[in-house]
């Protein structure tokens, strides 16, 4: 079975934070959205993977059934008809709730379009993103002709565009994005946002060792940030991927004992849990 939801998620993400259509509020929510629906669609995967593996077990029992027509009785057959037909069952929920999936990105997507180029190279509004006291006076005239300033790239559009590279897996791209973000608008809101995903950047191109000195550059930077806790736990994951069980547990204690009551401190204390390390 294909999943159609990675490529809608790609369309909506690339079509309405490309075009720099969204504010940042409208970014943040989109952001948590899209990371709750891949959620979603991992748990989905997974229920998928268990029908599936549970229909091979009964074939395998069906086989073997086959081999000592003897030994199979009418109640036999009976109950793994009953079990097949549950499976189905289970198959044919797991489609819906991708359909749902789906369909509740397509009503985001409706009248988007993708304009990404346009994004990167749309200058600021005078007065709104920009920095309209230090601009040049355009009618300064050197030499007879017009001084115009260099033209700057919107913020938002600039962000919105480079979270859209990063949501496709355009990894180079977006870590371009977001670094040139970082370095011409260091004091606007998403500024540690950007340092958090170019580090989950690298972490998605399995670049664990650049991911943990992107967080931690990140968490230097910006230690009162929201993403905080996210890149603190993010930094455990890939110790665990680079099978530094020691400093991950570590790290995981870190993230369970500073962020409590987070979603992030829950998934280190089931971390925890799965590796047999007290919290």
């Amino acid at each position: 079975m294909r999943f159609p939801l990675a490529s809608t998620v790609i369309v909506v993400i690339a079509a309405l934070t490309a075009a720099g259509c969204i504010l940042p509020d409208e970014m943040k929510q989109l952001e948590q959205d899209v990371s709750q629906m891949r959620r979603e669609l991992d748990d989905v995967r997974q229920d998928q993977a268990d029908a599936i593996s549970e229909l091979g077990r009964i074939e395998e029992q069906v086989a073997e059934r086959l081999d000592d027509p003897e030994s199979v009785s009418r109640e036999d057959f009976a109950d793994l008809a009953v079990q097949v037909q549950q499976i189905e069952r289970d198959l044919s929920n797991v489609d819906q709730r991708v359909s749902d999936l789906n369909g509740r990105l397509a009503d985001v997507a409706e009248d988007a379009s993708q304009a990404r180029e346009y994004a990167r190279t749309t200058p600021a509004e005078p007065g709104i993103e920009g920095d309209a006291g230090n601009r040049t006076d355009p009618m300064a005239i050197a030499g007879g002709e017009m001084d115009y300033p260099e033209a700057q790239p919107d913020p938002q559009a600039l962000y919105n565009a480079a979270y859209a590279d990063y949501s496709k897996g355009n990894y180079e791209l977006a870590i371009s994005g977001f670094q040139e973000y970082q370095e011409k608008f260091p004091d606007k809101p998403n500024a540690d946002n950007a340092l958090y995903w170019v580090a989950e950047c690298r972490f998605s191109q399995g670049d664990f060792g650049g991911a943990i000195r992107g967080f931690d550059d990140m968490l230097s930077r910006y230690p009162d940030s929201d993403k905080a806790a996210s890149a603190n736990l993010k930094k455990a994951l890939a110790y665990l991927e680079q099978n530094d069980i020691q400093r991950a547990i570590l790290q995981l204690r870190y993230v369970h004992g500073s962020y409590s009551g987070t979603d992030e401190a829950r998934i280190a204390r089931d971390k925890l849990a799965s590796l047999g390390a007290p919290v």
